[in-house]
């Protein structure tokens, strides 16, 4: 059985292409990706390296071409265009023949949800109910690294925590689990029509991480609640583009532009995100790490800019 990756040559993909070849060879994986020389070690190890590009539907046919099952990874261009670029993935793998399509969503998926990325996730859903081939969701929580090794510094360094969520809980869950689960998903029976949420094992707020940076840190914290429009002013004056530009990868925000972040802050403050499940084990057989222990994980990363 052929399993397909798509944006295989992503932090994500690859992080998912080492966990499967733990447990099947690498004949069996066609590793999907806009820049196939990225993947020439995959390659080597017998993986079939494929092109596709997500606004070329007929690259991504022949991409997909054999494929039985598919792990289709979320694109980062949050709006119309992401939309067209999931329905044209997968039309592409209905038309080439895949038979199970695992997703990955996010948490907190609600019509009412002010976050600009639930919107892309309930359509995608939607399209896998009616596609006509089987399907998973994988509803991802917030990844803890991003707030470990990206929120975290920046708020040790300055000594304030800036939020716009107030209070709002989610259950931060590791990037590995969410792998882990993806992983589990793809090369075990029984997934098809399920709905997983994934996270962590316990709800907590940015004033809780905000704590926690301070403890692993060992420098005080100060947390912070702006309005939306103070939020969206200091995320202006840092030069984050207000909406996602191709390749971006901000010092403070990562891939993640300051729209979409500020809609994201709206949700968790409202309480759309505040989701937590025991689905990490449910499929890996383990507990999902706490935020605690990815704060600690990542103790050097996250103490290198207060210095």
């Amino acid at each position: 059985m052929s399993t397909l990756i798509t944006g295989a040559s992503g932090a994500f993909g690859r992080m998912v292409t080492e966990r499967l070849l733990e447990s099947m060879p690498a004949t069996e994986l066609i590793l999907v990706t806009r820049t196939p020389n990225s993947l020439s070690s995959m390659a080597a190890r017998g993986a079939q390296v494929r092109y596709g590009d997500f606004d070329d539907a007929d690259s991504l046919r022949k991409a997909f071409s054999g494929g039985e099952k598919m792990l289709l990874i979320s694109t980062l261009d949050v709006g119309e265009r992401r939309r067209r670029q999931h329905d044209t993935a997968v039309g592409a793998a209905v038309a080439a023949g895949v038979q199970h399509i695992a997703y990955t969503s996010s948490v907190g998926i609600h019509p009412r949800s002010p976050a600009f990325v639930v919107a892309d996730h309930l359509h995608t859903e939607e399209l896998l109910r009616h596609c006509g081939a089987a399907y998973t969701v994988l509803r991802d929580s917030q990844y803890a690294e991003v707030v470990a090794t990206m929120i975290a510094p920046l708020a040790l360094a300055s000594g304030k925590w800036v939020t716009s969520a107030g209070e709002g809980c989610m259950a931060f869950v590791s990037k590995k689990d969410c792998v882990a689960a993806a992983a589990a998903v793809l090369t075990t029976p029984g997934h098809e029509g399920a709905i997983y949420e994934i996270t962590g094992p316990e709800l907590l707020s940015f004033r809780d991480a905000a704590a926690l940076a301070a403890e692993v840190g060992g420098r005080p914290v100060e947390y912070v609640v702006v309005t939306h429009e103070e939020k969206q002013a200091s995320f202006d004056a840092a030069g984050i583009p207000r909406r996602y530009v191709e390749g971006m990868n901000h010092e403070q925000s990562g891939p993640w532009a300051s729209d979409e972040m500020i809609s994201y802050e709206r949700a968790l403050g409202e309480g759309y995100f505040a989701v937590c499940s025991h689905h990490v084990e449910l499929l890996t057989g383990r507990p999902a790490v706490s935020l605690r222990d990815v704060f600690l994980a990542n103790r050097d990363v996250l103490t290198a800019k207060a210095v």
